[in-house]
C-alpha cells in the first residue's frame, strides 16, 4: 500500500513521524513518502504566544538545531530523535516540503506516486475536493481532540482551558469542510496537573500514532472498519485561540509550555543532549 503522510514542518510533527515512520513501514508491503506543511499565519505574529509558539515550534528547531545536527555525519546512538533529513536517509522516505495546496512539489508527489491512502496528520493546508478523490483508500486525519467537541485548531488548548478531564484524540475520513468526517477511531488520554499544552498536544498524536497503525492494518487485511457519521449541528468548530482565552488559560494556572519539558526534548534529538 502506497501511503503518502501529510504533516508539518515542526518540532511537534518531526517527534510525531520519530515515531510513526517505524510503525507503518512493519506493516506488510507499506511505502511510505511524506510532505511537510510550512505555513506562518499571520495572526501568529500578532498575538505573543502564538508568536512564543512558533518560535519554539519552527523558528529555534528549524533554524538553529536541526542544521547543525544535519551538518554531523556521525551515525547517530540507536534511541535518539531524528530531524526529518535524518528521518530521510534513514529510512530512504522522500520527504518533500509544501508551502501550499498548489505546490508544485506537492502535486508532482502525488502524481508520481500515486498514494493509494493520505494521512493527515496536523497538515496546515485544506484538502480540495478534487484531491480528496485521489486515493482510492480516502483521506484520513489524525485530530489530537475529541469530536465534535473540539474541532479545528488548538483541541488540547480549548480542552484544558473547560476544565476537561481527559484530551480526546479522534482518527477520521477527510471530507470537504474541517474535521466533519466519519470516524474510524478514536481514544483518550488523562490531563496531568502541571502538564503544559505542549506536552499534552505531543501525547495525543502519539496516542494518534497507534491508533492510526491499527487502523491502517485493518485496512490492509480488509477488515470491516465502522465509519460513524457526525452529525454537522454538533461540530464545535474552534480557531486560534483569542488574547483574552490566552489571558483565561494563564490565571487558570495552566502553561502553554514549560522550559523543562521542552529542554528534555530537545535532547533527545542528535548524538548528546542539545
Amino acid at each position: 500500500m502506497n501511503i503518502l503522510i501529510f504533516s508539518k514542518r515542526d518540532l511537534t510533527s518531526t517527534v510525531l513521524l520519530n515515531d510513526l515512520l517505524p510503525r507503518l513501514l512493519a506493516l506488510p508491503d507499506c511505502r511510505l513518502r511524506v510532505v511537510l506543511a510550512e505555513r506562518t499565519r499571520p495572526v501568529e505574529l500578532v498575538v505573543p504566544e502564538l508568536t512564543r509558539m512558533k518560535y519554539h515550534e519552527r523558528d529555534l528547531p528549524f533554524g538553529t538545531v536541526f542544521p547543525k545536527l544535519d551538518a554531523d555525519p556521525t551515525p547517530l546512538p540507536p534511541g535518539r530523535l531524528m530531524t526529518p533529513t535524518q528521518l530521510a536517509a534513514r529510512h530512504g522516505i522522500e520527504i518533500v516540503v509544501a508551502r501550499a495546496m498548489d505546490d508544485p512539489a506537492l502535486l508532482a508527489t502525488i502524481a508520481e506516486f500515486a498514494p493509494d491512502l493520505m494521512v493527515s496528520c496536523r497538515f496546515s493546508f485544506l484538502f480540495p475536493p478534487e484531491i480528496i478523490a485521489l486515493p482510492r483508500r480516502g483521506i484520513i486525519n489524525v485530530h489530537p481532540g475529541r469530536l465534535p467537541d473540539y474541532a479545528g485548531l488548538y483541541p488540547h488548548f480549548f480542552s484544558m482551558l473547560a476544565g476537561e478531564a481527559s484530551l480526546g484524540c479522534t482518527i477520521h475520513f477527510v471530507v470537504p469542510g474541517i474535521d466533519n468526517g466519519p470516524v474510524l477511531a478514536s481514544g483518550e488520554l488523562p490531563i496531568v496537573a502541571g502538564r503544559s499544552a505542549f506536552a499534552h498536544n505531543l501525547e495525543s498524536h502519539l496516542l494518534g500514532n497507534r491508533l492510526l497503525a491499527d487502523l491502517i492494518l485493518a485496512m490492509m487485511d480488509d477488515r470491516q472498519i465502522e465509519a460513524i457519521p457526525q452529525a454537522e449541528y454538533q461540530l464545535k468548530l474552534n480557531t486560534y485561540p483569542t488574547p483574552a482565552e490566552f489571558e483565561r488559560f494563564h490565571a487558570s494556572g495552566l502553561s502553554l509550555i514549560e522550559a523543562t519539558e521542552y529542554k528534555d526534548l530537545l535532547g533527545r534529538f542528535g548524538r548528546s543532549p542539545v
